[in-house]
């Protein structure tokens, strides 16, 4: 019986001393965090160190200037080349087809045909405006409007006859892309800007309509 009580007073008597160290540990440990802190606090006063700055915070912070990197001037639109014969030949079917249309009571697709040939020969007897574009550290600037990166997706080249076409697609529903005129000169400058905010879009099959619009599609390989 005495035996079986010493073993048990040794149990409490050990399980005693280890809380009392563990409880000596957490105060050691609070301390030392106290100390540690008191000492960081007296290094920012003096100037010692300075305090750890919020990484995301810093990120929001961040300010791009909108300094011009690339400008360039070209024409604001592809020009048409006006052919009387071309033209008479044009307005002649598009009169059968309103004269049909007239039958049948389509009065708003007479409309549109009528506003179409008014707008080819305004653009094939008028010249392009000339205007200037710039590549910015913040977007593309045109017509006095500012572009920026985060509404882009993508660019490519393209080149009809002797023109060469810039087209950016945004992420924008109007206007879903960017068309630019350029010359074989500044092409280089301007992919080289591009590249390193925007992909490269790679076609593999082009459409027929934009082939008619804006023409050959120019992979990056021979860019």
């Amino acid at each position: 019986m005495n035996k079986e009580l010493n073993d048990l007073a040794k149990i409490i008597s050990g399980e005693m001393a280890l809380e009392k160290k563990e409880a000596a540990l957490e105060k050691a440990k609070k301390q030392a965090i106290e100390n540690e802190k008191n000492d960081r606090r007296r290094k920012v006063v003096k100037g010692e160190v300075q305090l750890e700055k919020d990484s995301l915070v810093e990120e929001e912070k961040k300010v791009v200037q909108n300094i011009k990197l690339f400008e360039w001037e070209a024409p604001d639109r592809y020009e048409i080349s006006y052919n009387t014969k071309y033209f008479m030949i044009i307005v002649a079917l598009s009169l059968v087809l309103i004269l049909l249309l007239a039958i049948l009571g389509h009065y708003f697709l007479m409309v549109a045909i009528i506003a179409m040939l008014f707008l080819i020969y305004v653009l094939g007897t008028t010249k392009p405006q000339k205007v200037t574009h710039r590549v910015t550290a913040r977007g593309i600037d045109t017509g006095n409007k500012l572009y920026e990166w985060y509404i882009m997706k993508n660019f490519y080249f393209t080149k009809k006859q002797d023109q060469l076409f810039l087209i950016v697609d945004t992420k924008l529903n109007l206007p879903g892309a960017l068309l630019f005129l350029l010359s074989e000169k500044d092409k280089d400058a301007i992919f080289v800007l591009l590249q390193d905010k925007l992909l490269y879009k790679d076609i593999r099959k082009q459409g027929w309509l934009e082939k008619l619009n804006f023409g050959e599609y120019i992979p990056l390989d021979k860019v």
